[in-house]
């Protein structure tokens, strides 16, 4: 019975120290109570810019391929890149592959470098011993060249670069096809 006494006068006990803690608290948490304002100087989580400064971007949509032909060149040192757009102009006009003049160019000239002075002819075409065939200008030589890749190699049915060196440089078939490969391994970095 002790026990019982001790344990409802403790529990009593707790029960009323809990009662006046918690009414202090809620009278001191319910007074009111004077906030000062600290200096307007700094603004929390906010940065502001001191200039509005606005950022645009254009893009336009439009054909890379002539960038592409024009980088190629320039990273060969090639007085051709100033005619990367007469290349496109005349591989549309003629459905050819946008890479193939060019590759040839590079095949046969280093892209102009090493052309018959005075000639423009970096695709040595109708140079045979001293035969040579002069062109006015860059321009020139790609538009006469890609009409007649077009009239007299692909519309005869060659279409690949294998295919046109059987006509185009016949003594490279001897030599293992070595113009086809030079041709196919500029066309593939010009993509």
């Amino acid at each position: 019975m002790k026990r019982r006494i001790l344990f409802c006068f403790s529990w009593y006990t707790s029960v009323l120290i809990c009662f006046i803690f918690t009414s202090f608290f809620l009278i001191y948490s319910s007074s009111a109570q004077k906030i000062t304002q600290k200096s307007n100087q700094y603004r929390l989580y906010q940065a502001l810019p001191v200039n509005n400064i606005e950022i645009q971007t254009n893009i336009e949509r439009g054909d890379a391929r002539s960038l592409i032909i024009e980088n190629f060149f320039i990273s060969y040192n090639s007085e051709l890149a100033g005619s990367a757009d007469v290349f496109i102009k005349v591989a549309d006009f003629y459905k050819l592959d946008f890479r193939l003049l060019p590759a040839i160019a590079m095949q046969e000239s280093s892209g102009g470098k090493k052309v018959p002075e005075g000639s423009f002819n970096p695709f040595g075409y109708g140079i045979y011993g001293s035969k040579k065939v002069h062109f006015n200008d860059w321009g020139d030589a790609i538009e006469t060249v890609g009409k007649a890749i077009r009239e007299d190699y692909l519309n005869e049915g060659l279409h690949t670069p294998e295919t046109i060196m059987t006509k185009y440089t016949p003594p490279s078939l001897a030599k293992g096809g070595a113009w086809a490969k030079g041709v196919n391994h500029f066309m593939e970095e010009l993509k």
